[in-house]
């Protein structure tokens, strides 16, 4: 039995010197050259074997990539200056793109652009070799600095403690900022706080105006962007407006990165409280398989979609899930959570997209859709671990079409497929 380990990353922001951020700079764009230029020959090479019939058509692999790396550092000198580890990692990043484009989980891979785009990286490997201290890494602590493979140190106000081992570190430029990105591995979790052990299990929808419904009513709103947004835009419409690469168009163009940063850490801010205060009160949570590639498709909610970040949240509340112990479950994409009635079962195929209420032609029970889908979601999450299920055990009368409900939460047998 292999010997499970945790993949961690800390993010740490840093500002370089000026020989140092020439160092950074030249490696992103020769990174950027090794990546499109691959990428070219990959293209170039499909289209001979598609239109002419020459060669044969394979998948883009490591044997193929490197082998083209090593042509291009005979034709290019200023490739040998450059990080090696950092080159790699960037025709690795086109082997996942394929592989993506392969399983028809993404498109076909595309150019790289230095200048539009607003995020860019490089990664560094950790090599180990040994010295009279013993073994030693490539990328390590020194203090409060950083040792990068080739272009020296990168010094930090506040040094995190990390015990795993060091995988590999991503320099990081971001909307004009600069960030460390190092990935360890540990072999035990350590929380940082104990809880004591609650309670509560909860299903979450997850919503569009309602940003988050529990199944036993609570609802949370989405964070509060309006004023940020409307700065972005403004800034957004300014450099429209200018020459790119003139003063004023660099001035708007820090504006604008000032802005977009403060929306990207107010958001995360929110995300991680709410994920936080989940696992914290939570025992057992359940959650949908959102297809959210299948929702950006969509024009009307594209956007709305994009800027909500439903994916985020839902890793942050797994992984946290996973270091503080407790049940985390995703049930099937395909189970009707809105349009099962939690009373009965019955499902409602009529129902439409913007009916938030809706009554059940079977028990005339009143539901809410979106309690009504976490209660669902609730029930098939714990029937799906195969543990408990709240089950309806009685009901009375208070009117006409109006019932008192009484539930239990029963154990779910396998076997027999009932509680």
């Amino acid at each position: 039995m292999s010997k499970k380990t945790f993949i961690f990353t800390e993010k740490i922001e840093f500002v370089p010197d000026e020989e140092l951020e020439r160092e950074l700079e030249f490696n992103l764009r020769a990174a950027a050259y090794v990546y499109n230029k691959a990428l070219e020959y990959s293209i170039y090479r499909k289209n001979l074997v598609k239109e002419f019939a020459i060669g044969a058509e394979s998948e883009v692999n490591r044997k193929y990539t490197q082998k083209i790396l090593k042509e291009l550092k005979k034709q290019k000198n200023f490739l040998k200056k450059a990080e090696s580890t950092c080159l790699h990692a960037s025709t690795d990043r086109l082997i996942q793109s394929y592989n993506g484009y392969y399983e028809h989980r993404s498109g076909h891979p595309k150019f790289k652009s230095i200048k539009k785009n607003p995020v860019k990286s490089i990664t560094l490997r950790n090599n180990e070799y040994p010295t009279k201290e013993g073994m030693k890494g490539s990328l390590r602590w020194e203090g409060n600095r950083f040792r990068l493979n080739k272009l020296g140190y990168i010094e930090v106000k506040h040094k995190r403690d990390i015990n795993g081992k060091i995988k590999e570190a991503t320099i990081l430029k971001e909307n004009g900022r600069w960030f460390l990105c190092i990935v360890y591995e540990l072999d035990k979790i350590k929380p940082r706080e104990e809880f004591q052990e609650p309670e509560l299990y909860v299903g979450i929808d997850v919503g569009l105006k309602d940003f988050l419904t529990f199944s036993n009513g609570k609802v949370i709103a989405k964070p509060d962007l309006k004023r940020i947004n409307g700065r972005i835009q403004h800034y957004q419409q300014k450099l429209a407006r200018q020459k790119r690469g003139g003063s004023n168009w660099k001035k708007t163009l820090k504006k604008l990165h000032k802005w977009i940063n403060k929306k990207n850490n107010v958001v995360n801010d929110y995300y991680h409280k709410i994920s936080y205060n989940i696992v914290k009160h939570c025992r057992f949570i359940a959650m949908e398989t959102l297809n959210i590639r299948g929702m950006i498709k969509s024009r009307n909610l594209s956007r709305s979609i994009h800027e909500i970040g439903w994916g985020k949240l839902i890793e942050m509340i797994k992984y946290k899930a996973e270091w503080y112990g407790r049940e985390f479950v995703q049930i099937n994409r395909w189970f009707p959570s809105s349009k099962k009635c939690n009373v009965c079962g019955e499902i409602n195929h009529d129902l439409g997209r913007g009916e938030r209420e809706w009554e059940c032609s079977c028990c005339h029970s009143v539901l809410k859709r979106d309690v009504n889908a976490a209660k669902n979601i609730l029930d098939e999450g714990l029937r799906a671990a195969g543990s408990t299920v709240l089950c309806l055990v009685d009901f009375t009368s208070i009117g006409q079409y109006k019932f008192i409900y009484h539930y239990e939460l029963k154990c779910f047998d396998k076997k027999l497929g009932v509680a």
